[in-house]
């Protein structure tokens, strides 16, 4: 996201709106195969919940994100993306009437203050534009729902076809607003525009395609809360990737982030 965005001087290449369309429309694109052919054996009921997980569980998400981290480093764009297995927990409960353990609840409430007390914290990295984290918050929520509903709604739908249509839903608007927003065009006679495309091309067949066919039949295979965990290594690979790309990670930020972990853990460590 970071890299289709801004070129070497940090100015931008594309706006965080048109690197969200073009990843949306790049990956259902490249699954238009496999959705014109899944739409012919799925009932109409099923395309409703997949409408609502293209929706929720990319085209929202993919917004918010290249917004916050227009403004806020890949590291703690990370950290606040292990939220997800919290919010998760909470649609499971609040919606679909899921039990919750004790310690869950505990869990819940540490990762919830880690991120508060990260949120807190004043110029995250070189920017002090820390409100954009809540954009992060809106996004992890708007995962656990995606993910609960494929559990509860979608465990007979191929995950395949269940990420080609979803992305097919979310990628047309989507690519009708890049076109529009002279896209090409910024490809073309950008010094940058090339490379920034290669970027984006990148996230959205790698990030998004077959990111959200894992994850799906990782659902289906498992449970939304152990799907979701995966989550809990996001943090440590953005922080890897940007100290690698000199980003600024202090102390705080890391003593937020184990407070995160220790309560996902908490979340996912169920009795026997």
């Amino acid at each position: 996201m970071k890299y289709g965005m801004h070129a070497e001087n940090g100015k931008l290449v594309f706006t965080p709106n048109q690197v969200a369309s073009m990843r949306l429309s790049l990956a259902g694109l490249a699954l238009l195969p496999v959705s014109i052919l899944a739409l012919r054996k799925l009932k109409k009921d099923d395309l409703k919940w997949i409408l609502l997980v293209g929706l929720v569980g990319s085209g929202i998400p993919a917004f918010l994100f290249t917004n916050s981290q227009k403004f806020l480093d890949s590291s703690l764009v990370g950290i606040l993306n292990s939220l997800t297995p919290l919010f998760t927990l909470i649609v499971a409960r609040l919606v679909f009437k899921k039990m919750i353990e004790p310690r869950q609840t505990v869990g819940v409430l540490i990762g919830l203050g880690g991120a508060i007390a990260l949120v807190s914290l004043r110029g995250f990295g070189a920017s002090s534009h820390w409100e954009y984290a809540f954009l992060i918050l809106i996004a992890t929520l708007s995962y656990g729902i995606s993910v609960n509903v494929v559990q509860n709604k979608l465990s007979h739908v191929s995950s395949l076809h269940i990420t080609a249509i979803s992305l097919l839903f979310a990628g047309i608007p989507c690519a009708i607003y890049a076109l529009s927003t002279g896209v090409p065009d910024v490809v073309v006679n950008h010094p940058k525009g090339w490379i920034s495309f290669a970027a984006v091309a990148t996230l959205a067949l790698a990030g998004t395609a077959m990111a959200n066919m894992l994850y799906f039949w990782l659902t289906q295979q498992t449970s939304a809360l152990i799907a979701s965990s995966v989550t809990y290594l996001m943090p440590l690979v953005a922080v890897m990737w940007g100290v690698m790309d000199h980003e600024v990670l202090n102390v705080f930020h890391l003593i937020c982030a184990l407070i995160i972990l220790s309560g996902v853990w908490l979340v996912s460590n169920r009795k026997k």
